[in-house]
């Protein structure tokens, strides 16, 4: 009789399974880590009837290329879900792997009966949805049946997602008035040059992050060699991957010349631009040099840029000291969404407008502000990547209600 399942075994290095008996991730959360051994790993079940000895640098390969299977954000979530589940086993005195239908029929019952102190659900339906994947993933990836492919799971999430009557909450959208009252009101509030570098960046950031219909993720993931000046159009922005791109297969959009400096995206670029530049040429004190001079943003700055992106691969938009010294690294999606929230509560809007904002504003913003000036649900998703235009009309209700609608034919 033929095994139940296939499973690789590499005599010498052998991969074991990323969990362990007890659930965790082994080797520091590392995915698929290596353990060395001089035999086989031993796994129960009917063992496969032949044994294929894999080179060590093709293991070394096919390890590689299975960690970029998924994306890097995919993979955290995957570890997050991973260790609620976890916690919630060794609580109720169960191993996590592997786990049976009816353990996670269990955990998702107690999970979806948690509630905040506003007496609202802890974990929306589409949390626990994730939830499910992850635990499926896991249980795949050590060679044990999915337990959240079983009916009653199933069946168990359909349950709480019709048992709720509240809809998601939203990010509300930053419209470009918006988006122009916060970009004046930081560049009057900068007086000092760290302050000014920190202006910059934020102002590019919210303007590429609206014109370009972006994710926080996706402006996160920005490197310098992703942007590329046009002299007719604008910038030419490459987002490499995306939530809705894991294939990496990347797409293009396109930042427009901008009526005026205060919201023109190109300017706002070549003003943040400038300072990375400063900094990986000079450090700290070529960018006091570049913002001791005076900064006519009032002006357009943009005709006639042409910016080289030679060498190696820089990350756009970089954390901002107190100093006016910039980090290496790549500014994270939480970063962004909390810096959207600090400029909107500093230009005066009322704590409870800004508790609704978040990275996901600007790209809302986008689509409801170009419904609202009458855009088609085409050339909207032409710059937002969407691929269904319900999203676009799940904006236009939310947010642009009178666009479209035969109440305004009424007479009142």
């Amino acid at each position: 009789m033929p095994p139940h399942r296939s499973d690789l075994q590499i005599r010498g290095r052998c991969r074991r399974s990323p969990v362990s008996s007890r659930g965790r991730l082994g080797g520091a959360a590392k995915w698929g880590a290596m353990s060395e051994s001089s035999e086989p790993a031993i796994r129960s079940g009917p063992l496969p009837e032949r044994v294929t000895v894999i080179p060590d640098d093709v293991a070394d390969a096919m390890h590689r290329l299975r960690r970029a299977a998924v994306s890097e954000n995919t993979r955290a979530a995957q570890i997050s879900d991973w260790t609620i589940f976890g916690r919630w086993c060794d609580r109720v005195g169960e191993p996590p792997l592997p786990a049976t239908p009816e353990l996670v029929g269990w955990f998702l019952t107690e999970k979806s009966a948690e509630v905040r102190p506003d007496g609202r659900p802890a974990y929306a339906p589409s949390t626990m949805t994730r939830w499910v994947a992850s635990i499926n993933t896991i249980h795949s990836l050590a060679g044990h049946p999915k337990p959240g492919q079983a009916s009653a799971v199933r069946e168990i999430l359909r349950g709480i997602a019709r048992t709720r009557t509240t809809p998601p909450a939203r990010r509300e959208p930053l419209l470009t008035d918006d988006v122009r009252i916060i970009v004046e009101t930081m560049r009057a509030g900068a007086d000092r040059w760290p302050e000014r570098a920190a202006e910059r960046r934020d102002s590019a950031l919210l303007l590429t992050g609206l014109t370009g219909a972006m994710r926080r993720s996706e402006l996160s993931g920005l490197l310098v060699s992703d942007v590329r000046p046009h002299r007719a159009d604008g910038l030419y922005v490459t987002i490499r991957r995306s939530k809705t791109d894991q294939a990496a297969a990347g797409r293009t959009v396109t930042l427009p010349y901008g009526s005026s400096p205060v919201t023109c995206p190109v300017c706002a670029y070549r003003r943040w631009r400038e300072v990375v530049d400063a900094w990986d040429a000079g450090g700290r004190q070529a960018v006091a040099a570049l913002l001791d001079e005076d900064d006519p943003h009032t002006e357009h700055r943009c005709r006639g840029l042409t910016a080289t992106t030679v060498g190696a691969p820089r990350p756009l938009f970089r954390s901002v000291h107190r100093t006016g010294s910039l980090g290496e690294a790549a500014l994270s999606g939480q970063a962004i969404a909390s810096m959207v929230q600090r400029r909107a509560r500093q230009a005066g809007y009322a704590d409870e407008f800004v508790a609704m904002l978040g990275g996901h504003s600007l790209r809302a913003g986008f689509v409801t502000q170009a419904v609202r000036n009458a855009a088609s649900a085409e050339q909207i998703m032409t710059q937002s990547g969407h691929t269904d235009q319900r999203m676009i009309a799940l904006y236009s209700r939310q947010h642009a209600g009178l666009h479209g609608n035969a109440v305004t034919a009424l007479g009142l």
